[in-house]
């Protein structure tokens, strides 16, 4: 089989030309106290009683480095450092979790109400870079103390298979960047869900279903990152029509979502996780060289076998 035209193929479909939503201003209100609100007009914000916070609580029971808050376009989140006294969101203790409108964060003992205005942002694209984006993509990883470095790890496959699929050195970076910001979407799934040790309910696992069109929405708005959007919403599309968002089949899938499934799935299986070790080389082996055309891109399947052996990259 003949792959594709290489330099045109993450090309995004007209869909991902839109004027996105304006950016409005958000804030963390005190509920008690005197102290000033913060305006959420960075995409990232460190909440602490340190020296090097953007934004100082004056509370004991606040550790130095509290929490951050991300933001990206009109999507805030809330993310735990590792705090002694914990972050609370309507009274639940969390580790990551998307603001809502009139939400209660609690850092410490310390209580503030999430608003979102009516007051315009138009500097905030200016303000978002790739690095930014990352760090939330490295939030996800957190959700899932058996998948920390997830994104990374399957980032450095999918690299190395665009390598052995002699894709120039531009597509390559593309894939690279997709591959890193694939699960992105899952920073808007519950705690709860992504940590379940047994089955999901079939609710839970439509809520997993969201997270590629949940992600190619969180970047949309970002011209920078136009390119990958495509790869980010179909990486869980299936070369036999058979996955999810679209139901797209073979190359009508982009490439580099083509080749994050096979590197996404490799992780997996080369990966320890709670309920059972990492599979064996054979396995894997045995595993792609069976689903090759049903579930895989054949193409990427034989690039996967050919660098196998040498492949490793941490769990």
């Amino acid at each position: 089989m003949q792959l594709h035209n290489t330099e045109t193929i993450l090309l995004p479909t007209p869909e991902f030309y839109r004027t996105p939503e304006p950016k409005h201003q958000a804030y963390l209100i005190p509920q008690t106290g005197t102290a000033r609100p913060l305006c959420l007009d960075a995409p990232e914000c460190l909440v602490g009683r340190g020296d090097n916070v953007d934004y100082v609580i004056a509370d004991p029971r606040v550790s130095r480095q509290h929490a951050k808050v991300l933001a990206l376009h009109n999507r805030y989140y809330v993310q735990d450092l590792g705090s002694v006294n914990g972050t609370y969101l309507n009274g639940d203790r969390v580790e990551n979790e998307r603001l809502a409108h009139g939400d209660l964060v609690m850092f410490g003992g310390t209580l503030l109400r999430f608003e979102i205005g009516t007051d315009l942002d138009a500097n905030y694209l200016k303000k978002l870079n790739l690095e930014t984006v990352t760090s939330l993509a490295e939030a996800v990883d957190k959700k899932d103390p058996y998948t920390g470095s997830h994104s990374r790890s399957v980032s450095t496959v999918a690299e190395r298979l665009a390598v052995a699929l002699g894709l120039s050195q531009a597509v390559t970076e593309q894939v690279r960047i997709a591959s890193r910001l694939h699960d992105i979407g899952k920073i808007g799934v519950p705690d709860a869900v992504l940590r379940k040790p047994g089955p999901l309910t079939p609710e839970e696992f439509a809520l997993i279903r969201k997270h590629p069109a949940d992600g190619a929405a969180i970047l949309s708005p970002l011209e920078f990152l136009v390119d990958v959007l495509p790869a980010v919403r179909q990486h869980h599309e299936r070369f036999d029509g058979q996955g999810y968002p679209d139901g797209l089949a073979g190359t009508d899938i982009v490439l580099a979502a083509r080749i994050i499934q096979v590197a996404d799935t490799y992780h997996a299986m080369a990966s320890t996780r709670p309920y059972r070790p990492a599979q064996p080389l054979a396995y894997i082996r045995g595993e792609f060289a069976q689903h090759a055309g049903t579930q895989f891109d054949p193409d990427v399947v034989g690039a996967l076998l050919r660098v196998l052996p040498a492949l490793h990259v941490p769990n």
